[in-house]
């Protein structure tokens, strides 16, 4: 069966918290888990909202970064901050989650993501390991960081020497490069044939059309999960009511998949 994780980039100071709100009502009306990478910034400014917004046990928190810089070279939004700068982010986005939510933080997804993770990164990889982080989800990006991302599995760094952390990536376009709100290299030739549509959507149904492919193509590949790389600010700003979100909660319910958040997919990926 293909579990849905479910999951929200939470990093614009000015619309996150009016979109997780309507998002984590949403979610507790459909009953459906869901994990919110939050930058540590915004918990610095907001932490009590944010905890009443996602203190529920149906939601999974963890950390998006303090505030939200490239962690590895990318060619689309440049350097990588220096090593000490990103012991400095990690650390102290995974502080604030724990401060705020008073539960241990063990997920990190960086800032836009790469092309197959932190692969051929053992020096930024140890700063993970070294504060306790034991999954991450950075791989969101197709070739030479282009999107949309192609379906992958979840794999351990085990070729860099770190077999016990967990990359769980994201799958297909990022929602507001898709919405045309952030611009950005797209793949061509597409990574499946249904990826790149004739235009940019102008309605909550032709999103719907398009994301919702990715969910069904998911079951077809076969793929043990399937997590569309989602922000609850350009969700609101495209719709308010988040209606995209609750078609893609609907259908893959419609479609027999099983909801987790990513922290429980970890722990039955380990055993932990």
């Amino acid at each position: 069966m293909t579990r849905y994780l479910a999951a929200y980039d939470v990093e614009n100071a000015e619309l996150c918290l009016p979109a997780t709100r309507v998002l984590a009502e949403l979610h507790r009306r459909l009953e459906i888990p869901a994990t919110f990478f939050i930058v540590g910034k915004l918990l610095e400014q907001h932490g009590p909202e944010y905890r009443k917004a996602l203190g529920d046990p149906l939601f999974d928190v963890q950390t998006h970064t303090h505030s939200h810089p490239m962690l590895k070279d990318s060619r689309s939004h440049g350097p990588a901050v220096s090593l000490e700068e990103m012991d400095h982010e990690v650390r102290r986005g995974k502080e604030l989650v724990e401060e705020v939510f008073e539960r241990e933080c063990i997920g990190l997804r960086p800032g836009c993501g790469f092309t197959d993770g932190w692969q051929g990164t053992p020096e930024r990889l140890e700063i993970i390991r070294r504060h306790g982080l034991r999954f991450v989800s950075a791989d969101l990006r197709g070739p030479v960081d282009t999107i949309p991302n192609p379906m992958k599995q979840a794999y351990t760094y085990a070729g860099d020497g770190y077999p016990n952390i967990w990359e769980i990536p994201g799958h297909g376009w990022h929602d507001n490069v898709f919405k045309s709100l952030t611009p950005h290299p797209t793949q061509f030739p597409p990574v499946y044939d249904f990826a790149l549509p004739p235009a940019f959507p102008t309605t909550v149904v032709q999103v719907f059309a398009q994301e919702g492919r990715w969910l069904e193509h998911a079951i077809e590949l076969g793929l043990d999960f399937v997590s569309l790389v989602q922000h609850p600010w350009s969700n609101y700003r495209y719709d308010q009511g988040m209606a995209t979100i609750e078609l893609l909660l609907v259908r893959a319910r419609q479609l027999g998949m099983r909801f987790m958040t990513y922290l429980d997919y970890y722990r039955e990926l380990t055993g932990a």
